[in-house]
This record gives C-alpha cells, sequence and structure tokens, in this order.
C-alpha cells in the first residue's frame, strides 16, 4: 500500500500528465477554494518542474461569494471586471492549460443562500466566461476537473467519524492510484472507453429509450453526432483526460427532441445548492416541468438562466458497474457521481460531439444542427441498477444497450 504522501504525489502527476497534458513552456491555471490551496501549490510547483511558463491560482471563496449574495443588490452582484475577459483572452490565444478542483470542502456556505441573488451572481459570471467557456467545450485547449479529499467531505461520504485519510483510501482504486503505474492505468482504461464509445457509433443511432421504475425517456441524434469518452483530442493531436475519473461515453443528442419523464437518482450541486429527487417532464426537447424534493427554488432559477437551461446539451451512459458505483458511496461531487451513474446535462452541448464541429463557428449555426447552446452546463444522474436503455438505428432496428444498468453491447 502506498503512503499518502506518495499518492498525493502521484495524482499530482497524474492530473498534470494525463489530465492536461503540460508540455515545455505553456502555462497554467488552476482555480481552487482555500481548503484545496496546499494541493493547488504541489500542483504549481510539479508545473514548474515540467517547464511550465507561469502558474497562476485562483481562489474561488465561497464564503465571500455568499456575503455577497447576502448584502449586495443586482446591479453590484452583476458586476463582473473587465480583466476577467481580458485573462480568458489571453487564456485562449496562449494556449493556457486549465485545472479545476471541485469545492467539496466550502460548499455549506452556500447551502441556504437566496436562490434570486445565487443565479444574478452566477449568471454574470457565465455571459462574462462565454468565449472561453465555448472555446473549452469545443477541446480547444486542455483542462481538467478533479476533486480533493478532505475533512468536511470525507465526513459527508462516509460518516463523522472519519478522516481526510480514510476518504484517500476510497478513492485511491477510483483514481487508479493503487497502482504502481497510474498513468498508464489510465490509458489502459480510456482505450476501453474509446472502443465502448466507437460500438455505439458503429450503431448508427437514431434515438435511445430509457425505462425504470421512475424514467420513461426518449432523445433523439442527428446523423453528424459522435460518441466520445476515454479523453479528447487537442488541435496538436495531443489526448487529454477533462475529468480524472472518468466512466462515461457521451455525446450531443439534437436539441429538439427529448419527450418523457426522467428522474434523477442522486444528488447534485446546481449553481452551488443541492437538488435532490429532482423529476423531468421534456416535450419536444424542452423541460416543460421540473420537480424537485430538495432545491425547488434553485431548479427554478437554473432553468430560467437562459432559453437553452431548458434543453439537453449531453447524453452520458455509465455502466453500474464502474469502481464508483461498486463502492456504493454517494460522493456529494458531480465529478464522482456523474461517473457511477448515466446521466443527462442541461445546458451547452459539445460541439466536439458533433462530426461537422468546425463549420458550426456560431450559437445559430450549432442550433440549427442540432446542438444546444447555453451559458450552463449541469449534469444530473439518472441511472440505476433498473435502468435498461435500447437504440433505434438508421436501419430501424431495435439494440439492447443497457440492461440492469450495465452494457449489454
Amino acid at each position: 500500500m502506498k503512503s499518502l504522501e506518495q499518492m498525493i504525489n502521484d495524482y499530482a502527476d497524474l492530473v498534470l500528465t494525463s489530465g492536461v497534458c503540460l508540455y515545455h513552456g505553456q502555462s497554467l491555471q488552476i482555480k481552487a477554494g482555500p481548503e484545496a490551496y496546499w494541493f493547488a501549490q504541489i500542483l504549481a510547483e510539479k508545473a514548474y518542474e515540467k517547464g511550465a511558463l507561469l502558474v497562476r491560482i485562483e481562489i474561488d471563496d465561497l464564503r465571500l461569494v455568499r456575503k455577497r449574495t447576502d448584502v449586495q443588490n443586482t446591479e453590484m452582484l452583476s458586476d463582473v471586471p473587465d480583466f476577467s475577459k481580458q485573462i480568458d483572452y489571453e487564456m485562449m490565444v496562449k494556449d493556457w492549460a486549465y485545472i479545476r478542483i471541485d469545492n467539496t470542502e466550502d460548499r455549506h456556505w452556500l447551502e441556504d443562500a437566496d436562490a434570486d441573488q445565487l443565479a444574478i451572481y452566477k449568471s454574470a459570471l457565465s455571459r462574462a466566461g462565454t468565449h472561453y467557456r465555448n472555446s473549452r467545450m469545443r477541446h480547444e485547449h486542455p483542462w481538467c476537473v478533479i476533486a480533493l479529499p478532505g475533512p468536511r467531505w470525507a465526513k459527508a461520504v462516509l460518516g463523522e467519524e472519519a478522516e481526510t485519510a480514510d476518504l484517500w483510501k476510497v478513492v485511491a482504486p477510483i483514481l487508479k492510484l493503487d497502482t504502481s503505474n497510474p498513468a498508464q492505468a489510465w490509458q489502459d482504461h480510456a482505450d476501453t472507453l474509446l472502443k465502448r464509445g466507437q460500438k455505439l457509433h458503429d450503431l448508427k443511432i437514431t434515438s435511445l429509450h430509457f425505462k425504470s421504475a421512475k424514467t420513461d425517456f426518449t432523445v433523439g441524434f442527428t446523423k453528424e453526432h459522435l460518441w466520445a469518452g476515454g479523453g479528447d483530442p487537442l488541435p496538436n493531436g495531443t489526448w487529454f483526460l477533462p475529468n480524472i475519473p472518468t466512466e462515461e461515453v457521451f455525446t450531443t443528442p439534437d436539441r429538439l427532441t427529448a419527450s418523457g419523464v426522467i428522474a434523477t437518482t442522486k444528488p447534485v450541486s446546481v449553481m452551488d445548492s443541492l437538488v435532490e429527487d429532482a423529476v423531468f417532464t421534456f416535450e419536444q426537447g424542452k423541460v416543460i416541468e421540473c420537480k424537485a424534493r430538495v432545491g425547488q427554488a434553485v431548479m427554478d432559477k437554473f432553468l430560467a438562466m437562459d432559453e437553452g437551461a431548458s434543453y439537453l446539451g449531453e447524453i452520458a451512459l455509465v455502466d453500474e458497474n464502474s469502481p464508483i458505483a461498486q463502492s456504493g458511496k454517494v460522493f456529494g461531487s458531480i465529478l464522482y457521481d456523474e461517473n457511477a451513474s448515466c446521466h443527462i446535462a442541461l445546458g451547452a452541448g459539445y460541439p466536439s460531439c458533433l462530426k461537422n464541429a468546425d463549420k458550426l463557428s456560431n450559437e445559430e449555426l450549432l442550433r440549427e444542427a442540432g446542438c444546444n447552446t447555453s451559458m450552463v452546463h449541469t449534469d444530473f444522474m439518472v441511472g440505476s441498477p433498473d435502468m435498461d436503455i435500447t437504440a433505434t438505428t438508421e436501419s430501424g432496428n431495435t439494440v439492447q444497450i443497457m440492461q440492469g444498468g450495465r452494457f449489454t453491447l
């Protein structure tokens, strides 16, 4: 068994080499909460050792976000300084790498925040960051989202007696840190996901039907859709891992085709607030009703963020045999929970999952091609051990894709 110190060092190396594939002379931005700053420093130090030109750490302090939403009016909450856009522009022009550490330790500051105020704040940030976000979703620059064990997260997942080291033991096999060569282990796993995606692509699927005790849902796809998974290629041909861990194969659906009812099966953070047991009803691609046992006000505000927030941008399939699902834990981090379960995403679609993405240079062309556009993109876990998924193909055949939450291909 590796020591905790060795696992932490291996994790940092993995994120830099397999996650963003940092090259000599490239700059790196790291976004982290205050409790994760120590790991951001380790990443920065290792990045410099690997030849990084500049590393910039941005602190995402939700305690201060909460204070702003408590005391500021709409005009003040909507203010985003111009230099933020200038930083985004430079990061795009100079091909910076980007790492975000999921804010698992500080999210409690927004648990009972005013939903209206939080929506105003998030909307302003999303509008300001549109160009850089769209660039990342086209995979024009390397980015990677990770999560870091901490004391609050450990207790939330494992119970009040748990310590940070206990959570490291749980996530070590999920992150493949228990192997002698984590980077090679992830390469092998990525190859498996790529082959799974290729099988789905070869079927020439026109629609998928999701059926479980709580779900009866159908969604369609254009002929141009592609199934991705196991990493994505950059313009220079290098492959990177946008999420560590990852267990999904995913694609961009036709935005106007979703119909029926689909229910979430795990909690999710929406605008940094908890949502549980949400049930969505779709007609002609749009959410016409959403009922959530927890977080109804937040969901109402989310769906009103812009027109695209009520349409689908992603369909992702995850086998219930994934190590995250098999752990039996609800992690309360979308990064982990989405990789334990099939999921849908409301909001922007991935142009990179369309064959003709290079011709879709603006939002109007994307929408005409069936790809949703929005300032948001949030995943909702819908998979379960009783979920069956069948595909209809271009030839009119019906093919079982998943049965009881497991791939049958």
